[in-house]
């Protein structure tokens, strides 16, 4: 079957580009409606077969279609894009809320590790120090459990987002929260505990596949990058809360000093779903695919009331287009195409190397472990000092949002990698120091501050861009849910083993631990040079096609200007 698309594009000068272009509809995919008649696209079928017809301006202007009928960094600045896109922004804000769960647990758990109430429930009494403790083997499998629980739910992220939305799929984790939460705070025993935060995890493995898809695919693409890093923005944001309510409570001498910590928990599935049940629509993309193109129509329409029609059916063309070319070259959503070398292949190892190498820095033995690192080098108030840990990242969050569209995703993450690697060596110099002093333990601590603050700067929030942007295509499902995974299996590991690492009942390596974190942190920059690709100014569509032609890493910020060719999407990418 054969149907025309129509669309008009300004350029800069004023003139109109306007491009009539055959597509080839399948009968058999009734997803594909356009071509049907619709509010806003009527097309007669029994027209005849067209060639692409292009009326030129005195001055041909050869831009992708893309980069003409979406606004870019250069075209738009991001206030006003900001301005004209604030519904957009504000329902990904609410969404993104959903992360706060993330830093919130991250943080809390790490401060109740060190209260007696806590310990006098779930440790053992030392009768050398007259203390309640937690072992090593005791403290690392209650908090590395919820990694586990994180893995499964990225694992299995993309079958409930491709059959029943992503939107479905958070109301499916604020249920594992509240079922998690509670089996927490109501618990007296380890099992109790245990399986809570196991529910806890698997909850946060759906978020974190969620909400940054969900984002990428909602977000202008000008500020796609600035929109979400907003994820890490308040993870960090939860971080500082959970250490701030652990503060309040850390003078009681009950089990409220722990319960109330876990309880607070429960306040963030309540406003996130309300945001979901009021305001937030549907991923556009998803409902393109599995309820046509009205449906996702509506959503655009929802995302933002001022888009005229002609710019709503510039959406839909692009993903039109772009699944004409997966039904021309039989790229169908399978896990064969995602573990098999090939473009989406590609897109699944670099998102995995990218969220292995972000927890090779180490990052999850300061959230993690952050109260008890502290209390061990011998840090006086390590309650104060590790809120004011939290605190420094988040100027670095805000200013990583510009930085990661003013100078894209590569600089920013070897340049904040080149520092997180530094910081951390140093560290570990200082302690090969059999007897530290008060001068060596203050430097300890600042280099665990730049680390948070460069960390936060590059490495948190732009490998979250740079795994929500490459997840495109029929696989996207799949491709965030093998990038997340990843996350979660190193977090896991790095916080199961470094209790083993650090602590004196064990290997006891202290701050030396700096080598092996900063070790990898030097490797993941010369990883990131060679094999990660510069996604920014880039529409989802358009990172998919230059994987697919297969244009190298380090060509993807300078490749070809891809003029639209009346079939595909893109030509001239080789």
């Amino acid at each position: 079957m054969m149907f025309k698309i129509a669309s008009q594009i300004a350029f800069s000068n004023a003139s109109v580009l306007t491009i009539t272009t055959p597509m080839r509809h399948n009968p058999k995919d009734k997803r594909r409606l356009i071509g049907r008649s619709s509010p806003i696209n009527s097309f007669d079928d029994s027209s005849p077969p067209l060639t692409a017809t292009t009326i030129q301006s005195p001055e041909p202007d050869h831009t992708s279609l893309i980069g003409q009928s979406l606004p870019t960094a250069a075209t738009m600045g991001v206030l006003t894009t900001l301005r004209a896109e604030r519904k957009a922004v504000l329902i990904c804000f609410i969404i993104t809320f959903a992360a706060l769960q993330f830093g919130y647990d991250s943080s809390y758990f790490s401060g109740i590790q060190v209260l007696q109430p806590f310990l006098a429930v779930y440790g053992r009494f030392d009768p050398t120090t007259k203390k309640y403790v937690l072992s090593s083997s005791a403290l690392s499998l209650v908090t590395s459990i919820i990694n586990v629980g994180e893995f499964v739910g990225a694992c299995s992220s993309f079958y409930i987002g491709d059959k029943l939305g992503l939107k479905k799929g958070l109301y499916i984790a604020s249920f594992f929260i509240v079922i998690g939460t509670i089996l927490q705070v109501a618990g007296t025993d380890e099992a109790s505990l245990i399986c809570g935060r196991l529910l806890l995890g698997y909850a946060v493995g759906l978020i974190s596949c969620f909400v940054p898809l969900y984002v990428a695919e909602c977000a202008p693409t000008s500020i796609r990058g600035l929109v979400v890093s907003s994820y890490q923005f308040l993870i960090g944001i939860g971080l500082i809360i959970g250490l701030s309510v652990d503060y309040a409570t850390s003078t009681r001498t009950d089990s409220g000093s722990y319960r109330i910590p876990m309880s607070t928990q429960l306040i963030f599935p309540f406003v996130f779903v309300t945001g979901l049940l009021t305001i937030a629509p549907e991923s556009p993309r998803w409902l393109f695919r599995n309820k046509g193109p009205e449906a996702a129509a509506g959503a655009f329409k929802q995302l933002n009331g001022r888009r005229s029609s002609d710019e709503i059916q510039q959406q839909l063309n692009m993903m039109d287009a772009a699944m004409e070319m997966e039904l021309t070259n039989s790229r169908q959503s399978s896990w064969k195409q995602v573990l098999s070398w090939g473009p989406e292949g590609r897109k699944a190892w670099i998102g995995f190397s990218m969220q292995a190498l972000q927890q090779g820095t180490g990052v999850n033995f300061i959230t993690g472990y952050g109260v008890a690192f502290f209390t061990a080098v011998g840090i006086d108030n390590p309650f104060l000092i590790s809120l004011g840990l939290y605190l420094v990242g988040i100027p670095a969050l805000f200013s990583s949002a510009y930085l990661i569209e003013r100078f894209g995703r590569r600089p920013i993450l070897l340049g904040s990698g080149a520092v997180v690697a530094a910081v951390l060596i140093i560290m570990g110099a200082i302690g090969l120091s059999p007897n530290k002093t008060e001068a060596e333990k203050k430097v300890i601590v600042a280099m665990v501050y730049l680390f948070m603050f460069f960390f936060n700067a590059g490495w948190g929030p732009t490998v979250w861009v740079v795994c929500s942007e490459l997840s495109t295509g029929p696989n996207r499902g799949k491709l965030m849910s093998v990038s997340t995974a990843s996350n979660w299996f190193w977090n896991w590991l790095v916080s199961f083993t470094f209790p083993y690492l650090f602590n004196d009942d064990a290997l006891g390596l202290g701050p030396k631990i700096g080598f092996i974190y900063g070790g990898l942190a030097v490797f993941g920059c010369v990883w990131i040079f060679f094999f990660l690709p510069e996604t920014a100014g880039r529409s989802l569509e358009e990172i998919d096609e230059m994987f697919e032609k297969g244009v190298p890493a380090r060509e993807f910020s300078s490749k070809c200007s891809l003029p639209f060719d009346g079939v595909g999407v893109f030509t001239n990418c080789n």
